[in-house]
């Protein structure tokens, strides 16, 4: 709740204030007339900063690193969008005042902080029926054969028995520890709804999933998931150089310029880019990577097509599909009932590749045209453009094929 004598803003948009003191930019709070800095931000890797370079220019990080007592930590490159990241550790130095005092000195490397996302998904209740999207009626004409599906998620219990049989490569970003089922739950239980050959769970079952592991528990906090700006943009670069159809990120956080940039070249090479809408339970929401333009940003709703009671709201919200009540599946060959954005997102992603297995790659258009209108008439803040389903789409399809 906001102090009534405190004005302050979380915006990213440029904004003023004026009354009882002089404009001033958005980046202050009035206070009695005094100009008040905000608390800095935390949502980053409290040792560690990520430098940037072209690699198209000559630029030694060693000597960046040596310059500012950096130590190295990894070094990748980031093909598709022809960047060089290096992570490394600050030896105890502030990163975000570090990262300032670098790109006010340095011409060819810019430095910013190793921000953090977190897992979208919240609780676990009683089941949702896929029939009621329409996937079994579509599963008569295709299951998504021939398309790849790009998970940025936690590990996958690969050894799930509704898994055996799908077509499943992975990639480890991330040190975890296989015994630990907290640090696989998040993504088994995406990667559930996606590829499961449980013919009540999987919406897409014959795709292949690339499942990269970017998310791993938090030191003696095991269920706490976080993933890093640096990880993730490593991921998508490598979904990227995968020729992949569609990108499935059921996660959200801060505004990231470095994941913004992977992001907007997936898209600009027509990877289909599915995210989370949020679990904040938020109105004018700012949660990225849902917010970058040309991702199809999900909210869930229940069986009932009512939103999901903690989704957060906002323009940015582009379709609503299931994400309260999820029969999935969980490590150790279990099985769980889901509740999240994280698992409407899985289901938006399954359908779009139903759709792609068909030949159809301008998805947005086609979820446009065939949802089902939920709340005020017309596109609103809650559901976005409705409810997506994956019989209607396809029978649209089928009218303009």
């Amino acid at each position: 709740m906001v102090s009534p004598f405190i004005l302050s803003t979380a915006s990213a948009d440029r904004a003023y204030f004026t009354k009882g003191c002089a404009k001033y930019n958005f980046a202050l709070s009035c206070v009695f007339g005094i100009k008040v800095a905000p608390p800095e931000r935390t949502n980053f890797k409290k040792d560690e900063v990520v430098l940037l370079y072209p690699t198209d220019t000559v630029v030694n990080v060693n000597d960046i690193a040596r310059k500012y007592n950096l130590k190295m930590k990894s070094k990748i490159l980031l093909s598709s969008v022809k960047t060089g990241m290096v992570v490394a550790d600050t030896k105890g130095k502030n990163p975000l005042h570090l990262s300032k005092v670098i790109n006010k000195q340095e011409e060819d490397v810019s430095s910013g902080t190793n921000n953090t996302f977190k897992t979208a998904t919240v609780s676990y209740r009683k089941g949702y029926p896929i029939d009621d999207m329409g996937v079994r009626k579509v599963h008569e004409t295709t299951k998504g054969l021939g398309t790849t599906i790009c998970m940025i998620d936690t590990p996958v219990d690969i050894y799930h028995p509704t898994l055996s049989g799908a077509l499943i490569e992975t990639l480890d970003l991330v040190k975890y520890d296989p015994n630990n089922n907290d640090a696989m739950l998040h993504g088994t239980s995406v990667a559930g709804v996606l590829v499961s050959q449980n013919k009540f769970i999987g919406v897409a079952p014959k795709a292949k999933l690339y499942a990269i592991s970017a998310f791993s528990g938090t030191k003696n906090k095991p269920s706490q998931l976080e993933g890093t700006s640096s990880n993730i943009a490593k991921a998508i670069d490598s979904c990227i150089q995968h020729d992949v159809d569609i990108i499935n990120l059921s996660f959200t956080g801060g505004r990231d310029s470095l994941v913004e940039k992977l992001v907007k070249k997936a898209i600009e090479k027509g990877i289909t880019v599915i995210a989370a809408g949020g679990n904040g339970g938020n109105t004018g929401s700012t949660i990225y990577p849902a917010q970058i333009p040309g991702v199809l940003a999900t909210t869930a709703v229940g069986a009932d097509n009512k939103l999901f009671d903690m989704a957060d709201k906002g323009t940015y919200i582009d379709y609503a599909a299931p994400g309260v009540n999820i029969l999935t599946i969980a490590p150790k060959g279990k099985y769980k009932i889901a509740t999240g954005t994280s698992f409407a997102s899985a289901h938006l992603s399954g359908i779009a590749a139903l759709l792609r297995s068909k030949g159809y790659t301008d998805i947005d258009a086609l979820f446009s045209k065939s949802a089902t209108d939920l709340g005020k008439p017309g596109r609103d803040q809650e559901f976005g453009e409705g409810l997506v389903s994956a019989r209607n789409a396809l029978a649209l399809f089928k009218t303009i094929k």
